[in-house]
């Protein structure tokens, strides 16, 4: 799967994520595309050969029954883009997602009628929706456990390096704190210290 940097520089592009909302739905060729954006061929050549060499997409020839052959892009990987900005935390990550195949009786409404199925969409989007809101609730209270421990250091005993050890240790739980520190603290600081320095401010 693409990195997440990668992803980042290239969905910061109006045009490419037009392009990339527009194959999605279908494999598109460069014509086809220039005409449903509004956008210059050109332009759009540009922008494809970007996300193909960012491995976003994937092209392949096709033929076609009113013209030569034409070359289809389409995504190569479906991924959702997590970024949390909030107090004491900054994340960004990408989840890919699962490809399970499913029996289409457990995916589709008992009546495919259209108002059936958009009814059914509807649905799934409010549970996204309240998934959204747990999700956030959650966040919210792991903002505020961390914020509340940070405020242990707030004397002038503490320095700098203190704070970052125990910022890093906090949103690196799994971690073993040895490594985090050592990671952490420079090498010209005593990481043992620091670390006994912080674990006596939370005892305190």
């Amino acid at each position: 799967m693409t990195d997440i940097d990668t992803v980042l520089t290239m969905i910061n592009n109006q045009t490419r994520r037009r392009i990339l909302q527009a194959l999605v739905r279908e494999p598109h060729y460069p014509l086809q595309l220039s005409k449903e954006l509004g956008v210059s061929q050109q332009a759009v050549m540009k922008n494809l050969d970007l996300l193909e060499r960012s491995g976003m997409v994937v092209s392949h020839r096709e033929t076609s029954t009113i013209g030569p052959m034409r070359t289809m892009y389409e995504p190569t990987s479906e991924f959702t883009l997590v970024v949390d900005m909030r107090g004491c935390m900054f994340t960004a990550r990408m989840v890919e997602s699962g490809h399970e195949e499913k029996d289409r009786k457990q995916v589709m409404p008992e009546a495919d009628g259209l108002e059936q199925v958009r009814k059914a969409i509807a649905d799934l989007d409010a549970e996204i929706e309240a998934v959204h809101r747990q999700l956030s609730e959650l966040m919210g209270r792991r903002e505020r456990m961390i914020s509340e421990t940070m405020s242990r250091l707030d004397g002038d005993q503490f320095r700098y390096v203190h704070r970052m050890l125990m910022y890093n240790l906090l949103n690196r739980p799994d971690a073993p704190k040895e490594q985090v520190a050592a990671e952490t603290v420079p090498k010209r600081e005593r990481a043992e210290e620091t670390i006994e320095d912080i674990e006596n401010a939370m005892n305190a």
